[in-house]
């Protein structure tokens, strides 16, 4: 089996790349990436920072809608490879390679030697999963948080069983590391001990010993923050205010609480299917099982992860990401034995195993060197804003029209590719002026229209003393005015 192992993650890394490759190397991203990318971009450039995040000057200048410690690791990467789209989307890539690598590490801990070559199964669900291959290429925080709730998976798993305390301590210190990337929802894997002791029945000496390790790993970086770095208490006020509180009290994307659940399922169901098949395959064969207690162990520290969204009506499916490689570890031991039996069978030699994996690997990339450089999502939106790019002067700001203020896509490319701020104030006071094509306005005759090919907007340049004048929106929409706030709750 080992060596077939290898066709097998090649077979597994055609999948993902296959399913990535329309985004991953084209132009145009999910909006929340792309203003995680520019807030990244900006501390690299020394625009902000690291606890005084900055977006745009009119849109999040001091931004504390997430914790910083992910856009502090990209802005390496932009300090490293530079400005260029590129950047975030091979930053994105290796956060869910070095996933894919922990979650061979807990398999192999886990399973016997029958089975440790069998690690590419886990990261064959965890890839079938749709919204891991959405979030790959679109540079979410939950793709940097996901490596660390998974290391620290890890670590739990290696300290009850080797009976070693610094690596619960790990354990702790990668959840500290989370949090500091995506807040409170990075902490779902304090629950592993507890469910060992529900389902392994451990000493409860032992499980409240542990507990107290892991949070003393959590609370200690935060006790010295308190006391050296008091300005990142401050940060992290701010989001606890801004977006923990808000999103519990204020903030609405769901119609009801069960959303969530109801999107584990759908995600899960292409684990279901590769599960029914196997089970039918094999139905008729005996098989031996994997420890049943580390499948019910899993299956609960995953839901650990899913049920505690549902205390806010903000909930989207890419809150939960860090509980499917915690799944698919739970599915992959209990398909590990069936799966096993029918894969034996075939040849270490097996020239057409061999020969297709390497074909399916080698298409995988072909796919997204084609894609490279296109524009994928929101094509027209993009063109759009390349076009005035050409006319708007680099780091300036630009007045919108009101009902262009929550065009989030608009201000995130505006701020990404030229740092371009969009200010919504009336009447305009700036040199340039985007307003929606839908729209009718009378400009004062100081302001003209700059004719070049737009598909959505339309740009004007200032000539003198201008005032705006909004005669009527076709579109009926009336214009209130609003604070900006970029929370990520946009559902993908």
């Amino acid at each position: 089996m080992k060596n077939k192992s290898v066709f097998f993650y090649l077979i597994v890394s055609a999948l993902f790349l296959g399913m990535i490759s329309p985004n991953w190397l084209s132009d145009g991203m999910f909006m929340d990436g792309v203003l995680y990318a520019t807030i990244s971009r900006n501390l690299a450039e020394n625009l902000g920072s690291f606890w005084d995040l900055h977006l745009t000057d009119t849109l999040s200048p001091h931004f504390h809608g997430h914790p910083p410690f992910a856009f502090g690791l990209q802005s390496l990467f932009f300090r490293l490879l530079g400005d260029n789209l590129i950047t975030e989307r091979l930053y994105s890539f290796l956060t869910f390679l070095i996933t894919a690598i922990i979650i061979r590490g807990i398999w192999k801990q886990l399973v016997g030697q029958q089975h440790s070559n069998m690690s590419w199964l886990p990261i064959l669900l965890w890839v079938s999963v749709p919204v891991v291959t959405w979030a790959a290429p679109n540079n979410m925080l939950e793709n940097t948080m996901m490596v660390f709730t998974s290391l620290s998976v890890y670590f739990a798993i290696k300290s009850e069983i080797n009976n070693r305390f610094l690596h619960l301590f790990l354990a702790g210190f990668s959840l500290f590391l989370a949090f500091l990337t995506k807040g409170f929802v990075g902490l779902f894997p304090i629950s592993i001990l507890f469910w060992i002791l529900i389902f392994k029945k451990t000493n409860v000496l032992k499980f409240f010993s542990g507990l107290t390790i892991l949070f003393s790993a959590i609370l200690i970086p935060i006790f010295f923050m308190y006391i050296f770095v008091p300005e990142g208490i401050d940060s992290l006020k701010a989001y606890i205010n801004l977006q923990v509180l808000g999103s519990i009290e204020n903030s609405v994307t769901v119609d009801n609480r069960w959303f969530i659940l109801t999107k584990l399922l759908n995600e899960l169901l292409p684990i279901g299917i590769i599960a029914v098949v196997i089970f039918i395959s094999t139905r008729k064969i005996k098989v031996e099982r994997l420890p049943g207690k580390w499948v019910l162990i899993f299956l609960a520290l995953g839901l650990s992860g899913v049920l505690p969204v549902m205390i806010s009506l903000k909930q989207s499916g890419f809150y939960i990401l860090g509980t499917f490689p915690i799944f698919s570890i739970a599915f992959g031991l209990l398909l590990a034995p069936r799966l096993n039996v029918l894969l034996i069978r075939i040849s270490p030699n097996n020239k057409i195993l061999k020969y297709s994996s390497i074909c399916l690997f080698s298409l995988s990339i072909i796919l997204n060197l084609l894609n490279f450089n296109r524009i994928g999502r929101d094509e027209d939106k993009i063109s759009d804003v390349y076009a005035m790019i050409e006319e708007i002067p680099k780091n300036t700001v630009v007045s919108i029209q009101p009902n262009l203020r929550k065009d989030w896509t608009l201000h995130a490319s505006f701020g990404r590719y030229a740092n371009i701020s969009l200010d919504k104030k009336t009447p305009a006071v700036n040199e340039y002026l985007i307003s929606n094509v839908d729209s009718e306005i009378i400009l004062n005759p100081d302001y003209e229209k700059i004719n070049i090919k737009l598909s959505l907007y339309r740009l004007y340049k200032k000539t003198g003393d201008i005032s705006l004048e909004k005669k009527t929106i076709v579109s009926g929409l009336v214009p209130v005015e609003s604070s900006l706030t970029v929370d990520g709750s946009s559902e993908k």
